[in-house]
């Protein structure tokens, strides 16, 4: 009996072992959601499901994308690399079609034996994720399961207004449609015994505004204001600027006649409107959040299971003029970041004021389950702020978006377009707009169409403008500070990826605190997957 006791213990706790070694990822994505969130210091928000991931993780205060748009921010966080080097900077180009045919994160974790699975929204949808290469989009080298995409989508996206309240039940609309879907592979992988990669990515906040009409009432209307500071900031070149296209296309907007101009267009009593739908959908998103936490903590599985939930950037509503992302300022670049990890109890309920970017996903989450990085990848694992928020970290964090060349230049043979680039620190946001080749694919310092400079001392993170009202790129009390973050802009990300492995290595921390597993570990990452795997050179 005693021999028979000992076996059955030892039985368990190899069985106990093994489901701890495989640790599971989901990734929760959100379009356009600024970090305008209760847990991030605006209580007037309703998002309580958020909320609750922040006080059981860690929230990343100033995080930034690499460009505020869809497609080259997503691109550039599933594949760990920068706009410059994935070539995307538009809607349209598939990355492995233009020079950046590499290992994305959800492959990353197929070819290491994980089953991987999407839905939603999580690359960008159609030709920029490989839709003429593979005659679908969503990027299918990436993923064992089949896609999933709500079959409501199509007909809830196209709308005569920007936002819009339609009388269905709410199990219709798509968000609610891609959760339930979430759930269900979640349920069919959760005994998967290599683990899984689960993505989970929600529309809405994005245009137009559709959402179940109840959401509204968490927010009154004699509640809501304009934003803080309408106007463009003063000084601003002309270049910085963007018109808001994708909002002036909806019918209720374009019969405004609203004019081109850098100024404060947008009628308040219409702007209020637009800010109340924004909060209300993303409520509705909140919850459907929500039902997706609450199947994995259901399944058991919260335990060995690493959550990280992000938006694409951020969104302007009204503030600096400005309505939709596609700028550099901080509001559209800055982007909510979350992270819930039972691998560091000193990491739950913290909130972390470094600055983070968005290619810094890809080599924490390849960490947290306990694997090497692949080569390559330019953000750093975000693993040492999450064991101690306060090590020693980057002191800058960059961003960039393209324009047209501003009136008064024309191209030649330095460039044909314009691109912004631009470093934020802990106190300065600093821009220069010079030329872009789009043949080369370069840019020249030495063609400058446009500087700014923004003062972010005091900045906690809960305004979105009050720091960036009035370009100071021209004060000559500041040209120190200016040619400072001159420098930082030019030196570029590899200055500041060289700054952390000095301190902290190549970023393995987790892959050897996690030594209780080697043989587990080991055997599966080099166990080939019995789902087909896309490798790189077959891609192109």
């Amino acid at each position: 009996m005693a021999s028979l006791a000992v076996q059955l213990a030892l039985f368990l706790a190899v069985a106990v072992s093994n489901c701890l070694a495989t640790h599971n990822i989901l990734m929760i994505a959100i379009d356009d959601l600024r970090p305008e969130i209760g847990g991030y210091g605006h209580p007037s928000m309703h998002t309580p499901n958020m909320d609750k991931l922040i006080s059981e993780g860690t929230m990343f205060r100033f995080n930034y994308v690499q460009q505020a748009v869809c497609s080259p921010s997503r691109t550039s966080l599933l594949t760990g690399r920068r706009p410059d080097t994935t070539h995307v900077w538009d809607l349209w180009h598939y990355f492995r079609s233009v020079g950046c045919n590499v290992t994305t994160l959800p492959q990353f974790f197929k070819q290491h034996g994980y089953r991987t699975a999407g839905h939603g929204k999580i690359f960008h949808p159609g030709h920029a994720s490989g839709q003429a290469v593979f005659h679908e989009g969503d990027d299918p080298p990436s993923w064992t399961e089949p896609y999933y995409h709500s079959p409501n989508l199509r007909n809830l996206t196209k709308h005569q207004f920007a936002w819009e309240t339609p009388d269905l039940p709410e199990e219709e609309f798509p968000d609610a449609q891609i959760a339930a879907a979430g759930i269900a592979t979640m349920k069919k992988l959760a005994n998967e015994p290599n683990g899984f990669f689960i993505a989970v990515g929600f529309h809405k906040p994005h245009l137009p505004f559709v959402f179940p009409k109840n959401y509204l009432d968490y927010y009154p209307e004699d509640t809501i204001k304009i934003a803080d500071d309408p106007y463009p900031p003063k000084d601003m070149p002309a270049v910085a600027w963007s018109d808001w296209g994708e909002l002036r296309k909806y019918p209720d907007v374009a019969a405004m006649h609203l004019p081109l101009n850098i100024s404060k267009d947008m009628p308040d009593a219409y702007a209020k409107e637009l800010r109340r739908a924004y909060y209300a959908a993303t409520s509705y998103t909140d919850v459907q959040i929500g039902k997706v936490l609450d199947m994995l903590d259901a399944l058991g599985l919260r335990q060995n299971t690493s959550v990280v939930l992000w938006g694409d950037h951020g969104w302007q509503l009204g503030e600096l003029g400005e309505w939709c992302k596609h700028t550099n300022f901080d509001i559209a670049a800055r982007a909510p970041l979350v992270i819930r990890t039972p691998l560091y109890e000193e990491s739950h309920g913290v909130a972390v004021d470094a600055l983070t970017e968005h290619v810094d996903i890809y080599p924490t989450l390849v960490e947290l389950a306990g694997f090497e990085a692949p080569k390559g990848l330019e953000g750093f694992s975000l693993v040492p702020l999450l064991k101690d928020k306060a090590a020693p970290w980057k002191n800058a964090s960059f961003s960039q978006y393209p324009r047209g060349l501003p009136k008064g230049h024309k191209a030649d043979e330095h460039g044909d377009h314009a691109m912004g680039y631009s470093v934020r620190t802990a106190e300065w946001r600093y821009t220069e707009w010079v030329y872009f080749h789009n043949k080369t694919l370069t840019h020249d310092w030495s063609r400058n169409v446009g500087t700014e400079l923004y003062d972010h001392r005091g900045d906690n993170g809960t305004s979105f403008s009050a720091y960036e009202n009035q370009n100071l790129a021209g004060v000559p009390e500041l040209k120190s500070v200016a040619t400072q973050m001159q420098a930082l802009l030019h030196g570029g990300f590899q200055v500041q990826l060289e700054r952390v492995r000095a301190v902290h290595g190549d970023g393995l921390s987790a892959a050897k605190e996690q030594s209780a597993m080697p043989q587990v570990r080991s055997e599966r990452q080099h166990r080939r997957h019995h789902h087909r795997v896309y490798t790189a050179s077959r891609v192109v």
